[in-house]
């Protein structure tokens, strides 16, 4: 990490501690709020109440660099910011605490824009992630227009609606009551006569952001670490783009690959949801048509089904199914060989008994023809 602090004593008396704010804010980068807020607490416990940062950053992380000017605004210490070279995007936020005071050296340069971030996946989350974009982005104007003492909405109008970087010279930040002074250097001398237009001071700021994703502003022990590679296989630039390159070409593959099996799934649940359902159908239909169940109740033994298949078909199949009004009321045909036999006929045979339960119409008209009446049991 490039931020570093050091205590120095005061020409007046008592200690402060100065810190050196260089480089990109976030988890692990060169101002870490992790570790920053650690080393500010333990110095406070030990008395330490005036504290000076030095700033040259492009800015980083919105969530670590909330934390720590909240962690700035709520506890008892005396905080100045010092501009040295930039204080841009994040950096030019933690800067706008109304109760700290912002000195800035004459060439030094603040800029503000838009919040930005990216995201990967469903439209769902896409959205979300730009409404969790919103929020973060009111709360930074919500600083920003309590430090220049405007409406908030006025500021958003002035710097984050079109979406572009809007730079300020020291002396222009002063101005609109972001810094309270200007630091004069020892050597005051004229601006360099290359220096012709704001566009110059842009392209020469622009080129510094780009230059902090250059692999030698970075820890290679951990690009190698997150890279699962030996610190020595990317000691130059050409090799860690190129490894770099085979992770985000192999995340690619994974994610067609990945796209493709869920193409396949899903035709193959269709499938299944299809056989599922003819299966079902095929169960209602079988026991409709043995009369087990009526038509009016095809809705509720198809949700029973589709949701338990075994427990409906045990169901059905227990159910006895209803003989048409017309086949009960057909004579049972009687066996050629039977046709001619009397009521004694079927007594000798020991048939009486199956012949009165399967065919009673012709038992009673024997009974009838034997005892000159009908027989009372039918």
């Amino acid at each position: 990490m490039k931020t570093n602090f050091r205590i120095v004593n005061r020409d007046q008396g008592g200690k402060v501690a100065e810190v050196y704010m260089y480089g990109v804010i976030g988890a692990g980068l060169d101002i870490d709020t992790n570790v920053i807020v650690a080393q500010v607490e333990q110095m406070r416990r030990q008395g330490i109440r005036d504290f000076k940062f030095f700033v040259n950053s492009e800015g980083g992380e919105v969530v670590q660099g909330c934390a720590l000017f909240n962690y700035l605004d709520r506890t008892d210490i005396d905080v100045e910011w010092v501009i040295d070279g930039l204080a841009a995007s994040m950096m030019a936020m933690l800067i706008t605490n109304p109760n700290h005071k912002v000195s800035a050296a004459r060439y030094a340069k603040l800029m503000y824009h838009r919040v930005q971030g990216s995201v990967y996946g469903n439209s769902a989350e896409v959205r979300s992630m730009a409404e969790m974009i919103d929020k973060f982005e009111t709360s930074l104007i919500e600083m920003m227009a309590r430090r220049m003492n405007e409406p908030v909405e006025e500021v958003r109008k002035e710097f984050f609606t079109d979406g572009l970087d809007h730079w300020m010279t020291a002396e222009e930040a002063k101005k609109r009551g972001l810094v309270d002074s200007i630091i004069e250097g020892r050597n005051i001398a004229e601006p360099a006569a290359d220096i012709k237009s704001a566009k110059t001071v842009f392209d020469f700021f622009n080129k510094q952001l780009l230059n902090i994703i250059k692999p030698n502003n970075m820890d290679r022990a951990k690009f190698a670490n997150l890279l699962n590679k030996q610190e020595k296989d990317i000691e130059t630039d050409e090799a860690l783009e190129s490894a770099v390159k085979a992770v985000v070409d192999e995340n690619v593959t994974l994610r067609d690959e990945l796209k493709a099996e869920r193409t396949k799934s899903a035709g193959l649940e269709q499938q299944v949801k299809t056989m599922n359902e003819a299966k079902v159908k095929q169960l209602v239909d079988s026991a409709i048509a043995a009369k087990k169940i009526g038509e009016d109740e095809r809705e509720t033994y198809t949700k029973l089904a589709t949701n338990d298949f075994e427990m409906a078909e045990k169901i059905i199949g227990k159910l006895q199914g209803v003989t048409p009004v017309t086949d009960q009321l057909k004579t049972p045909v009687v066996n050629e060989a039977e046709k001619d036999w009397t009521f004694d006929d079927y007594h000798k045979k020991g048939k009486l008994e199956n012949l009165m339960k399967e065919n009673p119409q012709r038992y009673s008209e024997l009974f009838e023809a034997k005892y000159g009446h009908k027989p009372n049991n039918i």
